[in-house]
């Protein structure tokens, strides 16, 4: 269930105004209305019933954190606890709690599986263009310099992504450590010279990381299970024909 947006209005705002007008954060803010990722997303929302859930502004903003200053699920919590900037950015007063790191798996898995990214590139560059920050009488997102995961990777490649997906959400959903019996020496496929030997290596390594997986697969881990056995029922997947990169 979504709830409405927490305004930044407490006795402890008033350290916001330590941050310099021209932060990085506060010039993308200033630039970017992001409420529209609640619009966008809120039919993955139900809309009256459940335990509130954290807005998904406030959830994509984490995201964009975390590409802006290369961290991890956790790292970034653990920033945004100490840092006025993060903080504000995010729209929160500097005694709000931020959510656990698991729940950022979750959003991106459950809420933004149906969201592509061109939908929200779209956005922002109309508010810029509306804001004569970009001219123009068009809307086209040219991504080519868009430091994104679109390379074409091999299979192996992508297994060994998928692998290290799947320890990095069983430790999310159990307090940071990962069960017993999982083994985590994911095959060195570069070291294989036959490319379908390879291929089939990295296969049974990762099928049996998932059967290992899933007697403790938590609401994050039972996602990325999902994806993974979504990916192996397409062939075209080992032959090369479609699916070569994570974000495909």
């Amino acid at each position: 269930m979504l709830r409405p947006n927490q305004s930044q209005t407490n006795f402890f705002s008033v350290l916001y105004d330590r941050i310099p007008e021209d932060h990085l954060l506060k010039r993308i803010a200033n630039a970017v209305d992001f409420s529209f990722i609640n619009e966008l997303v809120a039919d993955s929302y139900c809309a009256s019933f459940g335990r509130p859930a954290k807005e998904p502004e406030l959830m994509a903003k984490l995201c964009i954190l975390e590409r802006l200053y290369d961290l991890s699920d956790v790292k970034v919590i653990e920033e945004a606890n100490c840092n006025l900037a993060y903080l504000w950015f995010l729209g929160l007063n500097p005694d709000d709690p931020l959510p656990d790191p698991s729940l950022l798996a979750k959003f991106r898995t459950q809420r933004l599986k149906d969201i592509s990214l061109d939908e929200i590139l779209s956005e922002i560059v109309r508010q810029c263009v509306e804001k004569g920050i970009i001219k123009g009488t068009t809307l086209a997102v040219d991504t080519t310099h868009t430091e994104a995961n679109c390379r074409k990777q091999v299979p192996e490649r992508i297994m060994k992504h998928l692998a290290a997906k799947i320890f990095a959400a069983l430790e999310a959903d159990h307090n940071g450590q990962l069960p017993a019996g999982i083994d985590t020496n994911i095959p060195d496929y570069k070291e294989i010279q036959d490319h379908k030997e390879a291929k089939r290596a990295m296969k049974e390594y990762l099928e049996k990381t998932v059967e290992a997986a899933e007697p403790y697969a938590g609401t994050v881990t039972k996602g990325i299970i999902e994806e993974v056995k979504e990916i192996f029922s397409d062939e075209k997947f080992i032959l090369q024909k479609g699916l070569r990169s994570l974000v495909d």
